[in-house]
């Protein structure tokens, strides 16, 4: 009887320390739990994760939300953004095909709200880009899953993707690069954006001055334009960016002409060439352009002046 004793409880101390330790495990995982649901911030007496999940139905309403809550909003608007639609679906429906009559019913119901939140998803991603945007530099850490959303097959997720990008306006080495491969992106908008978040960056973004030079020449007038202005913010001291722009100045577009006066004035205040230029343009046979034109000599002149004051 004794031997018989001593055997359980020779068997009790490994038991025991197995359930020390899976006692062990579900504190731990009651504790992640914990964390997980700590307090969020609250907007209007709902949590940020529902505003979160609204941006697919309002988006407006939802951001106005979000944007009040403030930087805490911008780590779960980045996982929002980096959302991918759930692989399983396709295969809960064939479960709910072949499920006995008696469950088919609550099971199709449920099929049916997952499905409606999946389909939220590119809305969803896409709002999260341009709220994110608005953060400016608040929103810094978003800066590699806004890059990454610029390859996205979504072209409204691209081109609010490039929106953030250039309203954040940091992390240029790697947002600048990814910007400029969207210069020759299938959709007019977002070639656009992308020559508008350029400019944003200003000098920090020189390497795009040979991008935006192509750009010039894109088959859209409203990208040529963007592509001009954003030469003259980021083409300074830089070979090429005058040329191109004096090429601009007889586009067959008026307002890529006028933008294009405008930049020459913001590179070209000792460029004999750029006023040779301005000063044809004074004679376009727009007026737009005669005056933009005009206001560029005035900013070249009194550069000028100032630089001569300085010597």
């Amino acid at each position: 009887m004794k031997a018989r004793q001593a055997k359980l409880k020779d068997r009790r101390g490994p038991q025991r320390l197995a359930n020390l330790a899976v006692a062990a495990l579900l504190a731990a995982a009651l504790a992640g739990v914990w964390v997980l649901r700590l307090p969020e911030p609250v907007y209007q007496g709902i949590p940020l994760s529902a505003w979160v999940e609204d941006l697919g139905d309002n988006p407006y309403a939802a951001g106005k939300a979000l944007r009040e809550i403030g930087p805490g909003a911008v780590l779960p608007l980045v996982r929002a953004l980096e959302r991918k639609p759930a692989g399983w679906l396709s295969a809960y429906a064939v479960v709910v095909g072949h499920a006995p009559r008696f469950l088919k019913s609550r099971l199709a119901d449920s099929y049916a709200g997952i499905a409606r939140r999946e389909s939220q998803i590119p809305r969803i991603r896409a709002a999260s880009a341009r709220v994110l945007g608005d953060f400016g530099p608040a929103a810094q850490a978003a800066v590699p899953a806004l890059v990454k959303a610029l390859g996205d097959t979504n072209a409204t997720l691209r081109l609010n993707a490039t929106f953030g990008l250039g309203k954040i306006g940091a992390r240029p080495e790697l947002a600048v690069p990814a910007l400029v491969g969207r210069l020759d992106d299938p959709d007019e908008e977002v070639r656009m954006y992308a020559a508008i978040a350029l400019k944003k960056f200003g000098a920090r973004a020189a390497n795009a001055v040979p991008a935006l030079i192509a750009t010039l020449r894109d088959r859209s007038w409203q990208v040529r334009e963007r592509a001009a202005l954003a030469l003259g913010a980021v083409g300074q001291n830089q070979p090429g960016a005058i040329p191109a722009l004096e090429e601009a100045m007889r586009d067959e577009h008026r307002f890529v002409r006028s933008s294009a006066a405008m930049a020459l004035a913001l590179l070209a205040p000792h460029a004999e060439s750029a006023r040779v230029a301005l000063e044809q343009a004074r004679y376009d046979p727009d007026a737009g352009v005669r005056y933009s034109a005009g206001l560029a000599l005035n900013q070249v002149d009194s550069e000028t002046g100032a630089s001569a004051g300085l010597k």
